[in-house]
């Protein structure tokens, strides 16, 4: 058997996705999956995985809260904060916290296996940009400051449409392509055009940097 996960996050359709990608993976094995942090609580004492991996961002109790109370209960427990934004001040509450590790929701499934298998052997995995980030906390620390949150930017210093910030706030809820063109009532290529105009705008390749912006500036 490999190792026992739960699986925490309040959108149904990202949790089905990631429990697939992991099924593929005979090093691990969902055994518990929870929509919010109270149902998570709920669950644990029946069976408790070896590793959580938690979404940061639920309405009910965020994932911070809810990592603080499973390793006060459970020790034994190992939490990797799963995120599509990498700031310093969500990063500094999520190592007071207890997390064991943080990584973005963009990583390969093989990386996060392999990260789960690290933190089992009392490894502290995290994704390279949050790593860095991790080291700067480090040293504002031994100067005795703590992160302060990051100037908020607004969509008009990228340049951003009202579109695009439409099309962001959509891509922050799961939708696929196909089903924001649907809502909107634009093709899928105008839904794709978007996108590549607001790449280009942000300065970033993939879905989880522009959503790391959109997140860490409050678009979304």
């Amino acid at each position: 058997m490999g190792i026992t996960l739960a699986l925490v996050d309040d959108q149904p359709h990202l949790l089905t996705s990631l429990k697939e990608k992991l099924a593929h993976f005979d090093e691990v094995e969902v055994i518990l999956t929870a929509r919010s942090g109270r149902e998570l609580l709920a669950l644990l004492p029946g069976r408790q995985p070896q590793v959580v991996l938690m979404d940061i961002e639920m309405d009910d109790i965020d994932g911070i809260k809810t990592t603080a109370e499973v390793v006060r209960l459970y020790p034994q427990i190992r939490v990797i904060m799963l995120t599509i934004f990498d700031h310093d001040e969500k990063v500094f509450e999520a190592i007071c916290a207890g997390a064991s590790g943080y990584l973005l929701k963009d990583e390969r499934p093989s990386q996060l296996v392999n990260a789960i298998e690290d933190v089992v052997n009392n490894g502290a995995p995290m994704s390279s940009s949050i790593a860095r980030r991790t080291l700067d906390i480090v040293k504002k620390l031994s100067v005795g400051q703590k992160p302060e949150p990051e100037e908020l930017l607004k969509p008009r210093n990228f340049q951003l449409t009202n579109r695009e910030i439409e099309i962001l706030e959509n891509l922050a809820a799961g939708l696929t392509h196909l089903q924001i063109s649907e809502k909107l009532f634009i093709s899928g290529q105008t839904v794709r055009k978007h996108i590549e105009n607001i790449y280009q705008k942000l300065q970033v390749h993939t879905r989880a940097e522009a959503l790391s912006i959109a997140y860490r500036n409050k678009w979304v």
